[in-house]
Order: structure tokens, then sequence, then C-alpha cells
């Protein structure tokens, strides 16, 4: 193939080792935006979820029951 291009072998292979790096390279950057998504989700959930309980137990849960149950009908 490379003669049909007119290049030599060595330099297909470098070109083929470098599309290979940058592949590999922008997997990584991908995994890493990835954990840093996911890693900022689980925090947004968990002061989500502790707003829950906090409306749930605090002193206004029976009034948040109440209004709730009067939203529903």
């Amino acid at each position: 193939m490379a003669k049909e291009l007119g290049i030599t072998g060595t330099q297909l292979k470098t070109w083929r080792l470098e599309i290979e790096a940058f592949g590999s390279m922008e997997a990584k950057r991908r995994q890493k935006a990835d954990a840093a998504e996911m890693e900022r989700l689980a925090e947004e959930n968990e002061i989500l979820q502790m707003g829950e309980q906090a409306n749930a137990t605090g002193p206004r849960a029976p009034a948040n029951a109440f209004f709730a149950a009067r939203a529903v009908k």
C-alpha cells in the first residue's frame, strides 16, 4: 500500500502509530472528563438527598406533610 501512495513503509507505519496514539490520548481525555462529571453528579446527589432528609425530618415535617397531602387532591 505504501508503494501505491508513493511513500515508504516506514512513513506509513509512523502515520499509523500517530493515529493510534492520538486515539488513545482522546480516549483518556474522555475518561477523565467522564470521571469528573460522575464525581460532580455524586456530590450534587448527596446534597439533594441531604435536603430531602432535612425536609422529611425537620421542624416543618408535619406542615410539609399537611400541604403535600392537600396538593395531591
